[in-house]
């Protein structure tokens, strides 16, 4: 009367390709490196957050100097702009987030505060880090009311947050790091 019958091997063999689809999409998700930057993101927005620098920061009188304790500490080649009376680096410092090393780097610039993680990318078993997005690319958003911009190059991972409007800091990643 048109009614199907249940076969039991197709039942199976659906129920095992779904598990397979949904294995794979998952390992699609986690790879694609979303839940890394958002984590990266939550994070330094926290530590933006914890130890924000109006209490007499100290200040790095020379570029020069700070430039190559961050290259010291995390191997990233990184310049500041030394032309620009208006940047002034006051701390650098280590930390862990997401459970990984990374430095710390406040600096105000034209009278807003930021803060500058850098973290290096992971080698597992030998195999060189695979990028999130490709090299040069920019990923900027805001969370908690504070932007943020996030980069890949020269095997680190880089992320600036401050309280700036979006579209500055986007400018200043643009015009100075990357």
């Amino acid at each position: 009367m048109g009614m199907m019958g249940f076969n039991s091997r197709l039942a199976v063999v659906v129920f095992f390709l779904t598990i397979v689809v949904a294995v794979a999409g998952w390992h699609i998700v986690r790879e694609s490196g979303a839940p890394r930057i958002n984590a990266f993101a939550d994070e330094a927005v926290g530590a933006f957050i914890s130890k924000r620098p109006e209490i007499a920061p100290t200040a790095y009188p020379d570029l020069a100097e700070a430039q190559k304790r961050v290259i010291d500490f995390s191997g990233a080649a990184i310049r500041f702009p030394r032309d620009d009376a208006g940047f002034v680096v006051t701390a650098i410092e280590r930390r862990t987030i997401t459970k990984r090393p990374a430095l710390e780097v406040r600096f105000s610039y034209e009278g807003e505060n930021y803060l500058l993680m850098i973290f290096r990318k992971e080698k597992f078993m030998g195999r060189r880090p695979l990028a999130t997005f490709p090299d040069e690319s920019l990923l900027s958003g805001e969370r908690n009311g504070l932007s943020f911009v996030f980069w890949e190059r020269d095997n680190a991972s880089f992320i600036v947050v401050s309280s700036a409007e979006e579209t500055q800091v986007f400018k200043l990643v643009r015009n100075f790091f990357n």
